[in-house]
């Protein structure tokens, strides 16, 4: 690729990614799928920008070597001690059997030992890149699944090292003896060195560097050591990744660790980016046309065997089959090393590369299903919740006199304030899980849908004074507002907003009282920054009141053009003007 070209590429990589992720945001599609879409639009399936997506992808593989190494960063060896029961137990369970049954699989499709042994090792393999990003967007990388599909994910990258050498075993006539790795005992003596250096060498180097007081060259010696430890496990026959891995595990418990991360991070996220998008490219959808029953038979089986196996092993150690079930379906899919194996066994003539394609297509639709897998099960779960435990039968206070819809962070906060002041409220919230939770906490709440008539009318609104409602749902609020104006039209209605827009709604349904979530906090902020900079108390509590008061006269001015962009950018100018003039004239009336 000559330089002109190298740049092109660059951008056209760089617009796809600012494109077409925010769009997929928007759509509910994750970054990871927005990414492997972008490779799919630029490469061959495509309109072709990219011809050559094998060559993309070995140079972006340097993403997961830099995700790696910053996962080593926020593990310490007694971290990494504690997961021996995932890595040993968990890990080689799952590789072990998934590699045996779907290389028996295989071979009942009249595939050969040696390619179907291939296929069984590269398949039971999982993407670390793709899990991880997954985990860490449904924040379950904290959890115990979470942290036991680490583990299954470190077995997994220490097995495809055994998994290369024997693919080159397969195939002897393809070694070539320049490439091979060194000797056994080379190879402890130099794991050995890594260590060392990497316990008492590095810390050292690291002070001399960041007391230089260079930003940049620390960066550059953060780049050095993921390269430089990546590089050298490679020239052991090693996974590069693995290396990566274990230097930022010796520098986990180093007073740099932080501002190594800190540096390593925005070229960790460009390049994950880039390698789901040149796994984007490697898909050739048309395959989907030519031979659509064989690749769905292929995808569901290893989905499949892969997602019971953990299934299986996952309820053995310990977890809640929900959990189990879940530590399936996010290791289900197929990784980024099975990429470099199947490629591997396609150089040295072990497979063809219509099967070696096909198989490709398979992980990379893997990768597309998971996320969708996991959402289906975890929309599945608040269904089953929601549908088997009917609401809770409500005794209301005799003089119950207000009612909170929703009881999240403001509803709990009201609620507690009620009840320190002795007055009766009754609570509604119509997630059963964070009902729980409360509950666990002491706090008094119901679970129910206050959306619903017969709910509120359990709650006792006909005879409450007062209802706030604090719902997340800005449709449910409205929902409720409309009830409650329609069959308890006495009642006090104080409502939360969200944001500007959904005050605007609320206040056409004659919602009298409306407060957005975060203006009463920024009013405090801002009181507090006008002190800070040497304001008097008393003047600075003036100038938020003069603020607040303008405020409400804004949205209240804005409600009937809600809907009209132009007339609010004229309003917004006009009170612009109209606040800078009532500061102005606070400042002379205090003679400042």
């Amino acid at each position: 690729m000559d330089q002109d070209g190298l740049f092109i590429s660059i951008l056209l990589f760089l617009l796809a990614a600012v494109v077409i992720v925010p769009l997929g945001k928007r759509v509910g599609i994750g970054p990871i799928l927005s990414y492997l879409a972008a490779g799919v639009l630029l490469g061959p399936g495509g309109v072709a920008i990219v011809s050559e997506p094998t060559e993309v992808l070995h140079f972006a593989e340097f993403g997961v070597v830099l995700m790696l190494f910053i996962m080593g960063l926020q593990l310490s060896p007694s971290k990494l001690w504690e997961l021996r029961s995932a890595i040993l137990g968990l890990g080689s369970a799952q590789v072990l059997v998934s590699w045996l049954l779907i290389t028996l699989l295989a071979m009942q499709f009249d595939v050969a030992l040696a390619p179907a042994v291939v296929i069984g090792a590269a398949l039971s393999l999982s993407s670390t890149a793709f899990s991880v990003q997954l985990m860490t967007e449904r924040r379950l990388l904290a959890t115990p699944v979470g942290r036991d599909a680490f583990g299954v994910l470190l077995m997994q990258d220490l097995a495809v090292i055994p998994m290369l050498l024997l693919t080159t075993y397969l195939a002897p006539d393809m070694a070539d003896e320049s490439k091979q790795a060194v000797p056994w005992f080379l190879t402890l003596v130099a794991l050995a060195g890594f260590v060392v250096v990497g316990r008492y060498v590095l810390p050292k180097v690291l002070f001399l560097v960041a007391e230089s007081g260079v930003r940049e060259v620390v960066t550059a010696l953060s780049l050095l050591l993921v390269m430089g430890s990546a590089s050298l496990m490679a020239w052991l026959g090693l996974s590069a990744g693995m290396g990566a891995f274990l230097a930022g595990v010796m520098l986990a418990n180093s007073s740099y660790r932080h501002q190594l991360e800190t540096d390593i991070e925005p070229f960790k996220g460009l390049l994950l980016g880039l390698f789901f998008m040149a796994v984007g490219m490697t898909m050739d959808l048309s395959l989907i046309f030519k031979q659509p029953l064989l690749l769905l038979g292929v995808l569901v089986s290893m989905l499949v065997i892969k997602a019971l196996i953990l299934t299986i092993v996952g309820k053995l150690h310990k977890h809640s089959w929900r959990a189990a079930i879940t530590l399936g379906i996010v290791l289900a899919e197929g990784g980024e090393f099975a990429f470099v194996l199947l490629s591997q066994a396609q150089l040295s003539g072990l497979m063809p590369a219509e099967l070696s394609q096909a198989l490709v297509l398979v992980i990379g639709l893997s990768m597309v299903l998971t996320p969708f897998l996991l959402k289906l099960l975890r929309t599945e779960k608040r269904k089953s919740e929601d549908a088997n435990r009917p609401a809770d039968a409500i005794k209301p206070p005799s003089d119950c006199e207000v009612v909170i819809a929703g009881f999240g962070r403001m509803g709990q906060i009201t609620g507690r304030i009620l009840a320190s002041s002795e007055i009766p409220f009754v609570a509604l919230d119509k997630d059963a899980e964070h009902v729980d939770v409360v509950r666990q906490f002491g706090g008094e709440v119901y679970y129910g849908d206050a959306k619903r008539l017969d709910m509120l009318l359990s709650a006792g609104l006909n005879k409450a004074r007062v209802l706030l409602i604090a719902v997340d749902s800005v449709e449910d609020s409205l929902q409720i507002v409309g009830q409650v104006k329609a069959h308890f039209p006495q009642v006090n209605i104080i409502a939360r907003a969200r944001d500007r827009n959904h005050a605007y709604r609320l206040i056409a349904l004659g919602v009298t009282n409306v407060f957005r979530e975060t203006l009463g906090s920024a009013l405090n902020a801002s009181e507090q920054v006008l002190q800070a900079l040497g304001m008097p108390q008393l003047q600075a509590i003036e100038r938020v009141k003069i603020f607040a008061a303008h405020d409400k006269a804004q949205v209240d001015a804005s409600v009937q053009h809600r809907d009209d962009l132009k007339a609010l950018i004229r309003i917004s100018n006009q009170g612009r003007s109209e606040l800078a003039s009532l500061m102005q004239h606070d400042q002379d009336n205090k003679g400042l």
